[in-house]
């Protein structure tokens, strides 16, 4: 998974520096096209991440409209990349405009694929999964557009996300005494929870040293730690709905890992904190 990621952002900054997709946005100005290496992963994520939410959904009894869910969440996780070709106030206008077409699409669905069965439910779980991957996935890719330096801001990003359920879990098996919350996720301690938010300010610091992001050491660190929280968040968020359901993985498509959805958890939540520190710092 590290390699084939490697291989992606590698593909992506060449596309950046050798500028060979350009697009011209709408006020005439020409722009090179960032980010398509990127948006693309997502998209196939996306759709990957829907056969799981179904299943998750169907487990705990209630359908979703997977052509609208997989529509949804690939053409909002992927928004930031089209608005490329405009920008300023339109951009404003094509998310309202890309969410309402997204609810047309959704009741256009129930109404053909399954007319009132289980409207409400169905529903409300296709939107969940909509706005789950969607949003979360936009706001990994807007990470990845943000300034001259963004693929390095989403480097900094996933490596903080990760090394945080890395030293948990290590941390955790070694010297947890002290459950997190039992009733939600048994495995969690908090022992393992301060090694992994301390293992994600180091390699925060590290990464905004050597990397010369632009941030101070104690700035690092405090995106290491709050980013780490988000994501240990968003674990607890795709546990609950797996607790729901009834089931332990999401899926088996990754060994000893379960599904993509128990990969990507953790980066969904926590993007919009890494984004909006980032703007912020």
């Amino acid at each position: 998974m590290l390699a084939a990621l490697a291989g992606v952002l590698a593909i992506d900054w060449f596309l950046e520096h050798s500028q060979i997709i350009q697009v011209t946005r709408s006020d005439g100005t020409a722009v090179v096209l960032r980010g398509l290496p990127v948006a693309i992963v997502l998209m196939l994520v996306a759709a990957q991440a829907v056969w799981e939410m179904a299943r998750l959904c169907g487990s705990a009894g209630v359908l979703i409209l997977g052509m609208s869910a997989v529509i949804g969440a690939a053409g909002l996780g992927t928004l930031p990349l089209w608005w490329q070709f405009v920008g300023g106030e339109l951009s404003a206008h094509a998310v309202m405009l890309l969410m309402a077409v997204l609810i047309w699409i959704i009741f256009i669905n129930q109404m053909i694929a399954r007319r009132t069965a289980d409207a409400i439910g169905t529903i409300a779980c296709t939107m969940l999964t909509v706005m789950y991957l969607g949003i979360g996935g936009a706001m990994i890719l807007q990470i990845r557009l943000a300034g001259p330096n963004g693929l390095l801001k989403l480097v900094m990003f996933l490596a903080v996300v990760k090394s945080t359920d890395i030293g948990a879990y290590f941390t955790g098996s070694a010297i947890g005494r002290h459950k997190l919350i039992e009733w939600l996720s048994p495995g969690k301690s908090w022992e393992g929870l301060i090694g992994g938010l301390t293992v994600a300010a180091g390699v925060s610091i590290l990464i905004a040293h050597f990397g010369r992001i632009g941030i101070s050491v104690w700035q690092a660190g405090l995106f290491g730690v709050a980013v780490g929280l988000a994501g240990q968040f968003g674990d607890l968020c795709e546990s609950l709905l797996k607790r729901s359901a009834r089931i332990k993985d999401s899926s088996s498509i990754i060994p000893e890992f379960g599904g993509i959805l128990d990969i990507i958890d953790s980066p969904l939540l926590a993007a919009p904190a890494a984004y909006a520190l980032f703007a912020i710092m």
